[in-house]
């Protein structure tokens, strides 16, 4: 049975609930509001930093291409690459080490795990949540799989992975993408290619650049220093949809919070009415007992 202590005690962990809830929340914004600007300005210094890494690519295929015109060479040449790649593809997804993120890490691994069951590819995965997430729906499936902090960007896994991936030829990202804070997408990312659409080589308009020291030396560059900067701000970017959901969803938990505690106030309200109810019930039966 209901009694005012059994809905004290109800009250008073709803009330120390909604304050876990707010400090959590502050946190996630303080977090969000700290690395915003980054990631928005970063990114679109990154688009540019890849348009321009496939405009070298291209421009190193032309020259390749005109050599071997020129040379009357007619072995075919489909690599662009000073790094020596073995594999053909990877699939990295980025997940979390741990909840309170909405729905984006779900959302995000059902779009990887349909690419994965579609396409022949190797398996990478990133946080603890994507392990258990792989592992319950792929069980016995190869996968590599890296520790990543949730909290920081950590430069000596990021190194680590950077080795790991630089051994592939393509390279496809899975992650969270800020939209706003409403909204974050699933992202599908391609981050490293060394090959080029057929489409893509015919039709692009290279502009005109002078490489210093030598076309061979920016290639290398790009493939070895630009690929672990472009990794970081994909890492950047999840980190910053994962917080923004986070935000959201401690939101909604404060409404619901607040909904429940009105809800209790009110049913302590009625439990207070009914034991003065039954004090007058019983005041009323003395005085009557006392008349007869």
């Amino acid at each position: 049975m209901i009694n005012k202590q059994t809905v004290q005690r109800e009250l008073d962990q709803l009330q120390h609930l909604i304050v876990l809830v707010e400090t959590y929340e502050t946190i996630a914004g303080t977090s969000v509001r700290r690395i915003r600007n980054f990631v928005l300005a970063n990114r679109a210094f990154h688009v540019g930093l890849n348009r321009m890494f496939r405009e070298i690519t291209s421009a190193y295929r032309k020259e390749v291409e005109h050599i071997m015109k020129k040379n009357k060479i007619t072995t075919q040449h489909d690599g662009v690459s000073f790094v020596r790649r073995t594999k053909p593809l990877v699939f990295i997804f980025f997940s979390a080490n741990t909840g309170l993120y909405g729905d984006i890490i779900n959302r995000t691994f059902t779009a990887f795990l349909t690419e994965v069951r579609r396409t022949q590819s190797d398996i990478v995965i990133v946080g603890r949540m994507g392990r258990i997430f792989f592992e319950d729906m792929m069980p016995g499936s190869p996968f590599t799989y890296f520790d990543f902090p949730d909290n920081a960007i950590a430069i000596e896994n990021l190194k680590q992975i950077s080795i790991f991936l630089a051994r592939y030829k393509k390279v496809v990202a899975f992650y969270g993408m800020f939209k706003n804070l409403v909204t974050q997408q699933v992202k599908a990312s391609i981050i490293s290619d060394t090959e080029l659409p057929t489409e893509h080589r015919q039709n692009e308009m290279i502009h005109p650049y002078f490489f210093e020291p030598s076309l061979e030396a920016v290639m290398l560059f790009f493939e070895n220093e630009i690929f672990i900067s472009i990794l970081e701000q994909v890492f950047q970017e999840s980190r910053f949809a994962k917080l923004a959901a986070r935000m959201v969803l401690l939101d909604r938990a404060m409404i619901t919070i607040e909904g429940e505690i009105r809800h209790t106030i009110l049913k302590k309200q009625h439990v207070h009415h009914r034991a003065i109810n039954r004090q007058l019930v019983n005041s009323l039966s003395g005085i009557a007992l006392w008349n007869v």
